[in-house]
């Protein structure tokens, strides 16, 4: 079964303390010691953002480790000669946040895509926060065109249709995706808030929890020509 761990935005990316999605993730395994590899690509590997992991799961009862294109080699780093063998051997593929065309990019040239797909099919949970969650669709609405407006972006099609994320906290999404709908660009959308995750087992919803009294996720489909919010009910995991 193909699962993925799909957040809004939240996890140790974004917040100071420890957060409750990120030890939930773990335990979605159901393995006494998962092995969680980071990729860092949308975020051009930036070193506070892979610090920031292994200080988020370099405590926990699991096996962390990371892949970076554009740093040298550093302690947990996969070699990048040998990425299909390490990605299939883990439990979780965590892709952080960033620029989504760009990290679309070298995931070609790496030839990740395919690797990822192949992955999937081997039960190992795809998750990822922002960038790392849109990226898996055959949509991500994006703002990775260097303007602030968001378009659709074609992406790996692991999921139908499109993804938009920080939805409660950038109010201008909502009416950007609604248009992109209703102008006929994309044909259905998951809209997933901040501090909130979709889980999806095979292509659906099978799930959505959250961390913060109010976050949730909704799909967004036509209606009468009129694109409309179906919300999904969702579980609270503040503790």
């Amino acid at each position: 079964m193909q699962r993925y761990l799909l957040l809004g935005g939240g996890g140790f990316l974004m917040e100071d303390a420890p957060s409750p999605i990120d030890s939930y993730m773990l335990r979605l395994t159901g393995k006494q010691k998962p092995k969680i590899c980071f990729v860092s690509t949308p975020g051009g590997d930036h070193p506070e953002h892979i610090d920031k992991f292994y200080a988020a799961f370099g405590m926990q009862a699991c096996t962390p480790s990371h892949l970076a294109f554009f740093r040298k080699p550093a302690a947990g780093a996969i070699p990048l000669a040998d990425l299909e063998a390490h990605l299939t051997a883990q439990d979780i593929v965590f892709v952080g946040g960033g620029n989504t065309k760009s990290a679309l990019g070298v995931w070609r040239e790496w030839g990740l895509i395919d690797i990822f797909r192949r992955v999937s099919s081997n039960g190992v949970l795809l998750a990822g926060m922002s960038a790392g969650a849109i990226c898996w669709f055959e949509f991500g609405f994006a703002d990775s065109y260097g303007t602030s407006s968001l378009r659709p972006l074609p992406c790996i099609g692991l999921l139908p249709g499109a993804c938009v994320v920080h939805y409660n906290s950038d109010p201008p999404r909502r009416r950007e995706i609604f248009a992109a709908l209703e102008a006929g660009s994309i044909d259905q959308a998951v809209a997933i808030d901040d501090y909130a995750a979709v889980i999806y087992e095979g292509r659906v919803v099978a799930g959505v929890v959250s961390w913060r009294q109010g976050a949730g996720a909704c799909s967004i489909s036509m209606l009468n020509g009129r694109a409309v919010e179906t919300r999904h009910p969702g579980q609270c995991i503040l503790i």
